[in-house]
């Protein structure tokens, strides 16, 4: 597609793709990536970052993605009580604030919005051999206007080293704007969107030159994009029928090389990795999945007819295992089930005590959402407050709940106003009690069981300090339940355990069976109120573009199910079995440090560091979740915490039934118990089949 629209970009190699759930998505990432290219750290640029600024012109004739990067509020009207002092808190009464209006609300900074004329204009301004230099990434919204004078302004500044442009292409685009034919105006980075799905699935896309896409793809980089751009079947299916409907003659074009890949393994093999995910495509090879013969049902993942229990599940996210086999028939019954939205809204606000809700399509683009709902209602408070060891995602909003620092290197600027807390440390309760009472606290995140954190609990007196001053100091609280939520600890959300719910909070994971990219924020009275009286467009804008009814009925189709069969109790059910058996088989395993499970949320502890596998330089966790894979009656698949890679994490569906518990929990004991020679031989095992 890129080089049909620009044949001069062959000159460049075969742009690499990495699927999302939102065009906003995509974008998130194609200015990650750029920024992260001309940082200085990465290997394609020549400067440092000390002396190039990474800021971004947005070019936009119309509201493409409004309230990506800001949003504006009226700020007349009532306002959060501000902190203040012991001495003056006796005599200040909430005040109320009319400043003037309207008021800009900024979420991702260094990023201005700008018409095309305007561009073009101020262009002719600059010499001929300069471009813009305050301006280091360049993005064309698919509104954009493109005049000859536009594109002669585009072509100057993408001629200019250190400067990179990113295209933002519509279905209607591809159909209507014929190729440049000249590498002058190829892009770096395509972003596509969801019109590549008529907007009725979520859909995005980037692709980007080689040379800056293998940024991501290099050694210790796995982890550092988002995994919330996952391709999704429902999707990708779908946006394959779009593009054959909308572009029948490329398709025809295509379709040999399509159905290439449906039958030449090999091929696939190639493709999977040199166009999608080189390191993911090792991994498959690595765990021996790298046949023609795999499927995908229940609770197991089969290759040929090897049996492989998943307790990975989309981390945290099966209910019922894959491809539920009477998912479909159950969404179409819901055709005579009334307005869906109402329902869900109803049965949310029973569950959580939350009367308001916007959908989104991601546990990231939810946390987005609540930070963004967050900081426009709290406005003019600005602050953030963060617990360490939480995890809110990693796109370019969503990373100020997310306090590791390797997952930000080299994309500033990022949210400036956050403020991190160790939960863990000794007088972490002093420190929060006084970050909230010394700073204007818009809102406070944070998951009640950190998942990618270890899966530790928060300590009570945490929440104790979080209750106490919350009346005292008006701030919002949001409580993330995307890995915790969904009955994976038992309750439907686990805030439920607490006296009073929070201002806001987010679920996602298993909505939608692992089917459907769904997610929603959830909030409350207090917040909505706020919104209404700043006349925020926020709420608005995210039901429309992201409210799908396949989504809406997955969710209502789960929440009748939930009801009608008790899943909290048998959640915790299968917990207790857990625990039970776990303690058991692993008291006397030397490298199990600690058992942590809540419900079906299951950490284990690992001490490595001094085994033979360690000092020898083996990653000994990855050969222990081999062994798992392949053991001889029971294969499990688990993971591992991101944050601590010393931790397994096991996120079961929650249909796994006793005998499955027995026969996992004697898989996991066996495989922590394997030699040090046994585990080598798992490893050299692996490095065959990747050279293979």
């Amino acid at each position: 597609m890129i080089q049909r629209r620009w044949p001069g970009s062959i000159l460049s190699g075969a742009f690499p793709s990495y699927l999302a759930n939102s065009g906003e998505e995509a974008l998130s990432g194609a200015v990650k990536l750029a920024r992260y290219t001309l940082s200085g750290i990465s290997a394609v640029s020549s400067v440092t970052k000390s002396n190039h600024g990474t800021n971004v012109l947005l070019l936009d004739d119309g509201l493409w993605l409004d309230g990506f990067e800001s949003t504006e509020i009226q700020t007349s009207g009532p306002t959060l009580q501000e902190p203040c002092s012991a001495m003056d808190e006796a005599v200040k009464s909430r005040t109320t604030d009319t400043r003037a209006a309207p008021s800009r609300v900024i979420f991702i900074p260094g990023i201005k919005r700008m018409t095309s004329a305007a561009f073009a204009e101020l262009s002719e301004e600059i010499p001929a051999d300069k471009a813009h230099p305050n301006v280091s990434i360049l993005v064309l919204a698919p509104t954009v206007q493109r005049s000859p004078q536009l594109m002669d302004a585009v072509r100057r500044f993408r001629q200019q080293p250190d400067k990179l442009l990113i295209d933002c292409v519509t279905s209607q685009c591809f159909a209507t704007t014929p190729g440049s034919g000249h590498s002058d105006l190829a892009p770096h980075i395509v972003v596509l969107d969801e019109s590549w799905t008529h907007h009725e699935v979520p859909f995005g896309a980037f692709s980007a030159m080689p040379v800056v896409y293998r940024q991501w793809t290099g050694k210790g980089m796995a982890m550092f994009h988002s995994t919330t751009f996952q391709p999704n079947t429902i999707s990708t299916m779908h946006f394959l029928k779009c593009l054959q409907q909308d572009h029948p003659d490329f398709y025809t074009q295509i379709r040999t090389r399509l159905n290439s890949l449906l039958i030449d393994h090999r091929e696939l093999r190639n493709t999977f990795r040199t166009l999608f995910s080189p390191s993911l495509g090792k991994l498959i090879s690595a765990a021996g999945f790298d046949t023609e013969d795999v499927t995908a049902s229940g609770h197991a993942i089969r290759v040929g007819i090897r049996r492989v229990f998943d307790g990975v599940g989309g981390v945290a996210c099966s209910l019922r295992g894959h491809n539920p086999e009477k998912w479909v028939e159950e969404i179409r019954q819901l055709d005579d089930a009334g307005d869906c939205r109402d329902e869900v809204t109803q049965r949310l606000k029973d569950l959580t005590r939350l009367n308001y809700h916007v959908p989104a399509v991601s546990g990231g683009s939810a946390v987005e959402a609540a930070l963004r709902l967050s900081l426009a209602a709290a406005y003019p408070r600005k602050y953030v407050v963060a617990l360490r060891g939480g995890f809110g995602g990693k796109t370019l909003l969503a990373l100020a709940g997310t306090a590791k620092p390797d997952y930000k290197r080299g994309l500033d600027p990022l949210y400036p106003h956050v403020i991190y807390i160790d939960p863990g440390s000794s007088n972490a309760t002093e420190q929060l009690r006084s970050t909230l009472r010394n700073n204007p606290v818009a809102v406070v995140q944070l998951e009640l069981i950190q998942g990618v954190g270890g899966v530790r609990e928060v300590p009570p007196c945490i929440l104790d300090v979080l209750e106490e001053e919350r009346s005292r100091s008006e701030f919002l609280l949001f409580i993330d339940e995307i890995q915790t939520g969904m009955f994976r600890t038992g309750p439907f959300v686990r805030s439920a355990m607490l006296s009073s719910p929070p201002d806001l909070m987010t679920i996602g994971k298993g909505t939608s069976d692992m089917m459907f990219p769904f997610a929603l924020t959830l909030y409350s009275e207090r917040v909505g109120q706020l919104l209404k009286a700043r006349n925020c467009s926020l709420p608005n804008r995210l039901h429309l573009e992201y409210g799908f009814e396949t989504g809406y009925r997955s969710i209502l189709n789960t929440l009748r199910r939930s009801a009608a069969k008790d899943i909290a109790q048998q959640v915790n059910d299968s917990g207790l079995r857990f625990q039970e058996t776990l303690q058991d088989k692993l008291r006397e395993v030397s490298i199990v440090r600690e058992v942590r499970v809540f419900g079906l949320l299951i950490g284990i502890e690992l001490d490595v560091h001094h085994t033979l596998i360690h000092r020898l330089g083996f990653n000994a966790v990855q050969l222990y979740l081999l062994a798992m894979m392949q053991h001889s009656l029971c294969p499990v698949m688990m993971g591992f915490c991101q944050y601590e890679p010393n931790i397994l994490k096991f996120t079961p569906p929650l249909s796994v039934t006793p005998s499955e518990i027995d026969q996992i929990s004697q898989t996991i004991a066996d495989s922590l118990q394997k030699s040090q020679l046994q585990l080598l031989a798992t490893g050299l095992g692996a490095l065959r089949r990747l050279r293979a």
